[in-house]
């Protein structure tokens, strides 16, 4: 499709636009990024924090194209009710545009609906896995009530949802979504290869991983992740794990951290797990390019950019069939399981037992998927013919589902 059939703009929209907002900000910064390569100009929009100029700094880059506009919250945080965004907004967003809600719950979303209603602008929800089963059950009270409150007509009232994968999709539906529904997963720019003896340097600073062959978990510490059914399987495991260690990377959420340092203590597993905190940037890459597998055991994705993060940097995964990307154990680039202690027990069984060959030989064929369908340019396409078909109609594109 040409340029000139795309939106003027798209205005992507959040709640926290920093290191805060989890896996989402990433996503936004770089779809806008994939975007803007094509032709289509983005502005991305969400709250303020103390990460907020650090990151965006990160993300944005040098790119003059891409506006950002954010606001300080007042009152409750978990809310995000922000004046300074609704205002900045409002003298922002023109006829033509189109809104890109990213996530639920929180007054943002409330904001993309008054102001796309406003202006006439299409728009479009991303839920990004909120509306999944495991999900909906976490806080399930206050998520019934601000599903009644504001919520519901938000997603009822949207001109496309986009779901990650189809598994997202029947959740959609389920909830009793009836809008068309766009499947376009997250992408990742393949990184470049660092040299794997240099990249294992970052693990010096552990005396426990000295020479050790390290399955990392890289992502939010979270109930969600099944970290506490990680390290019960990995107990089990015993003398299985020979010389391999668990390292655990990522921000604290809910002080769960500190919840699982007791679990390994009580589990007598001090020697074989290492929580080496939060990991951005050149860290976080040297971490994913230096370690031997990576495992996720979530009990709950929308779609994992974790996962994906792994298979780009050759990798070979295990990870639980909640992560909702069968596609990769298809690849042979992934060990898939049951969430559960059970199933993450035989997963660790067969990934332990492989040797140097047979690990490459699985992150390859990770590389290799990711590298043929899951580049944020393949991505971008994709979302920009969501958004000309939803600008200037026509038929849907073979990716969107009509209800």
């Amino acid at each position: 499709m040409s340029g000139p059939q795309s939106a003027r703009r798209v205005i992507h929209l959040t709640s926290w636009l920093s290191r805060r907002g989890g896996g989402i900000p990433p996503v936004i910064w770089a779809l806008a990024r994939s975007l803007d390569d094509l032709g289509i100009p983005g502005v991305v929009s969400g709250l303020e924090d103390a990460f907020f100029a650090e990151d965006s700094k990160q993300h944005s880059g040098s790119r003059k194209s891409l506006t950002i506009i954010s606001g300080r919250v007042k009152g409750p945080a978990a809310f995000g009710w922000s004046p300074d965004l609704a205002s900045r907004l409002a003298g922002e967003l023109g006829k033509g545009d189109l809104v890109h809600v990213h996530g639920l719950w929180m007054h943002p979303g409330i904001l993309g609906r008054s102001l796309s209603r406003r202006m006439g602008c299409r728009r479009v929800v991303s839920p990004h896995g909120m509306l999944e089963p495991w999900a909906l059950r976490q806080g399930s009270l206050k998520k019934r009530l601000a599903g009644r409150l504001f919520e519901n007509k938000n997603l009822q009232s949207a001109d496309c949802l986009h779901a990650l994968c189809d598994a997202e999709k029947l959740s959609l539906r389920e909830y009793g979504l009836k809008a068309p529904i766009a499947v376009i997963p997250n992408g990742i720019d393949l990184p470049s290869s660092l040299v794997r003896d240099e990249a294992r340097r970052v693990w010096n600073e552990h005396p426990h991983l000295v020479g050790a062959r390290i399955l990392l978990f890289l992502s939010r510490i979270h109930p969600k992740k099944g970290v506490p059914d990680l390290l019960r399987a990995w107990a089990h495991a015993g003398p299985r794990a020979g010389d391999w260690r668990l390292v655990v990377v990522g921000p604290d959420e809910c002080g769960h951290e500190a919840e699982l340092r007791r679990m390994a203590v009580d589990l007598s597993l001090t020697d074989q797990v290492v929580f080496a905190g939060p990991a951005y940037g050149d860290r976080k890459s040297a971490m994913l390019a230096g370690a031997d597998a990576f495992v996720l055991p979530s009990h709950s994705e929308g779609f994992s950019m974790a996962v994906l993060e792994a298979a780009a940097s050759g990798l070979a995964v295990l990870l639980t069939r909640e992560c909702h990307f069968s596609e990769l154990a298809r690849a042979g680039g992934a060990v898939e399981v049951s969430a559960g202690v059970d199933g993450i027990g035989q997963g660790l069984d067969k990934l332990l037992a492989m040797g140097p060959a047979e690990l490459a030989a699985m992150g390859a064929a990770g590389r290799n998927l990711v590298r043929k369908d899951y580049t944020w340019q393949a991505v971008a396409e994709k979302m920009k013919g969501v958004y000309d078909w939803l600008t200037h109609g026509g038929p849907p594109p073979p990716w969107v589902e009509l209800a």
